[in-house]
């Protein structure tokens, strides 16, 4: 096989798909009637990322890496059981060899009562994450915001609280300068620390950049925020990483 390999560029070499009857996270659209499919690249039997289509048409996304999605995608949904196509790669490929970096993309799409598995094998060495951009980015500094979480909490001499880890979420719209809105929590039972986050991290001083495309257009995006508090009465906040564009 005679290719042009120009690097930077993924060019797919091998693509193909199938399904497969399977009923293993049928729960979760029993409870969730609202979600059209669930789908994620694979890595064995672990996403990285997962986003889920709704009847509206619209998709979120999840950072399985970051703390705050894998705690709020489990709270709402519960385990969704991924698994691995049964196929080797390397019969496919056979003993083609080639001088340019290539790699295998594995994508699982769950419906109700089935899966689809699309499997990709492209030149160019594979991105460390699926993502649209970049997620919004604070004018300061998280530790700051933490501190101000922390000292409050130590004036109204807090104890027993219901849970030591929250996650909030919010909107940031596109441009410069940019207030948070919609602020709630989503994770964790309402308290002293809770308020306290919410008050802090959505004072109207705090002002963010919006999101950002790879391509370098901003837009609209959701934010989250997963906030722990230590024994020793320290704060924790641990902001998106990636952008899950408002909407899209």
């Amino acid at each position: 096989m005679d290719i042009n390999y120009k690097p930077g560029e993924s060019r797919s070499l091998i693509s193909l798909s199938f399904m497969l009857y399977d009923t293993a996270n049928n729960h979760i659209f029993k409870h969730h009637p609202e979600i059209k499919y669930i789908s994620a690249p694979l890595e064995q039997d672990h996403a990285k990322v997962i986003w889920v289509r709704d009847n509206t048409d619209s998709r979120s996304y999840y950072d399985m890496t970051f703390k705050g999605d894998s705690l709020d995608i489990l709270n709402k949904y519960g385990p969704i059981h991924f698994r691995a196509p049964k196929i080797s790669l390397n019969q496919l490929v056979g003993n083609q060899k080639f001088n340019f970096p290539t790699h295998w993309e594995i994508g699982e799409t769950i419906y109700k009562d089935s899966i689809v598995y699309s499997l990709r094998y492209s030149t160019s060495v594979q991105t460390e994450i699926a993502a649209n951009g970049m997620a919004a980015r604070l004018h300061g500094r998280y530790e700051d915001l933490a501190k101000q979480i922390s000292d409050e909490l130590h004036k109204k001499n807090i104890s027993n609280l219901p849970d030591s880890i929250i996650v909030l979420q919010g909107v940031i719209e596109r441009g410069n300068d940019k207030s948070i809105e919609e602020l709630k929590l989503i994770v964790g039972k309402q308290s002293i620390f809770s308020d306290t986050a919410l008050q802090v991290i959505g004072n109207d001083k705090n002002k963010w950049h919006a999101a950002t495309y790879f391509s370098g257009v901003t837009g609209a995006s959701i934010i989250k925020f997963y906030i722990e508090l230590q024994a020793d009465g320290t704060v924790t906040i641990l902001p998106s990483k990636y952008m899950d564009a408002k909407n899209l």
